[in-house]
């Protein structure tokens, strides 16, 4: 396989992991949302919002770091990347939606932290098109 054919098929991978597992994601979150809307919320305030959607971005980003411990395929991990991302940067999105400077920060913030972390650990270049990936999904979110 030729070096560019092996860049395309790494590039379509992560591409397909990233969406695949993104949609996990936000499918798993709507049904916890929709347990917590059942059980906790009984008076109608929807008063756990803000810590679930917070709290499941940052449940995400632990997980994604026990699996960049694992040896799993670096095209999976890379999805995992963002798929923790995205729910991340949209928890804090949804939450500071009054404060689009702020989130335009957090949102580069974060890349820029993940950015660092993986030149650190010297991944290959589709760690960071995962970035890439889970900007424009949070940003299409958003």
């Amino acid at each position: 396989m030729s070096k560019k054919s092996g860049i395309i098929k790494e590039g379509i991978l992560v591409t397909i992991a990233s969406l695949l597992i993104l949609a996990v994601a936000f499918m798993l979150y709507f049904l916890i949302f929709m347990v917590f809307e059942s059980f906790a919320n009984q008076d109608g305030s929807y008063g756990f919002v803000s810590p679930l959607r917070v709290g499941y971005g940052i449940i995400w980003l632990g997980l994604c770091l026990i699996v960049y411990r694992t040896t799993v395929y670096d095209w999976l991990k890379a999805g995992v990347l963002t798929a923790s991302l995205t729910t991340f940067m949209v928890g804090i999105g949804v939450q500071l939606y009054e404060s689009p400077i702020v989130v335009g920060l957090v949102l580069f913030l974060v890349a820029a932290t993940s950015a660092f972390l993986l030149h650190r650990t010297n991944q290959k270049w589709y760690h960071y098109y995962a970035i890439a990936i889970s900007i424009i999904a949070a940003l299409f979110y958003l």
